[in-house]
Order: structure tokens, then C-alpha cells, then sequence
């Protein structure tokens, strides 16, 4: 029960107490409290590094991407300017080929035609000598 003044065993206990606390305060709480705040600071020293990090990242990502863009840009330009070499001797060989065969071709027109003028005078000397026969059959003697 609480009596009034407090008693000598009062004070003893608030004596206690506060050397108790002062104890444990610099035995426990402080040696707490420091290990918090180193942990806090590494924590705060970690976000800070991994901030770095990432942003570091994120610019050799975006030079990554340009450079990369900058190759296939190359790329597309060497691969159109093959494209159009190749396109540029294709059209030199078929002109090539269609010239050879455009002279091939007047080559077997010209045969065909001398060969044709060839059969028709043939033909025409062959019609002269039967026609002459069959004067002669009909008319019972020869030509003169």
C-alpha cells in the first residue's frame, strides 16, 4: 500500500532502477542502438551503391542499343549494296545472253533463209526439167 511520505524502500527501488537502466543502457542499449545504425548505414550505403548500379547499367544498355542499331544500319547498307551489285551483274549476264542468243538467232535466220533460197532454186530447176518431160510425153518428142 502507498503511504505518504514513501518509505526508505522507495527510494531504494528508484536507486536500483536507475542503476539498472544505466546498466543495461550502457551494456545493451547502446551497443543496440550503434549495431541499428551501422545496419541502417550499410543498408543506406547498399541503396545507394545499387542506385548507381542500375543507372550505370541502364546507360550501357542504351549505348548497347545504339551501337547495336549503328551495326544493323551498317549491315543494311552493305547488304543493299551487295543486293544491288549482284542485281547490276544478273543484269549484265542476261543482256549478255540475250545478246548471244539475239545472235544466234540472226545467225539461224540467215542459215535458213540460204538453205530455203537454196531449196527453192532447187525446186525451181527440178519444175523446169518435169515440166520439160511432160512436154515431151505429151508432145511425143523432144525439146529443143
Amino acid at each position: 500500500m502507498l503511504t505518504l511520505p514513501p518509505d526508505f524502500t522507495f527510494v531504494i527501488q528508484l536507486v536500483s532502477f536507475l542503476i539498472l537502466w544505466m546498466g543495461m543502457k550502457r551494456l545493451l542499449f547502446d551497443p543496440m542502438i550503434q549495431v541499428l545504425e551501422q545496419r541502417e548505414a550499410r543498408t543506406a550505403g547498399a541503396r545507394q551503391t545499387a542506385a548507381e548500379l542500375r543507372a550505370a547499367a541502364e546507360g550501357s544498355a542504351a549505348d548497347y542499343d545504339r551501337r547495336l542499331q549503328e551495326v544493323r544500319v551498317k549491315v543494311g547498307a552493305e547488304a543493299q549494296s551487295s543486293r544491288a551489285t549482284i542485281e547490276a551483274e544478273e543484269r549484265k549476264r542476261i543482256g549478255e545472253a540475250r545478246d548471244q542468243a539475239a545472235a544466234q538467232l540472226a545467225q539461224l535466220r540467215e542459215s535458213l533463209a540460204r538453205q530455203t533460197e537454196e531449196a527453192r532454186a532447187g525446186i525451181a530447176a527440178e519444175a523446169q526439167t518435169m515440166a520439160a518431160q511432160m512436154v515431151e510425153r505429151v508432145v511425143g518428142r523432144r525439146l529443143a
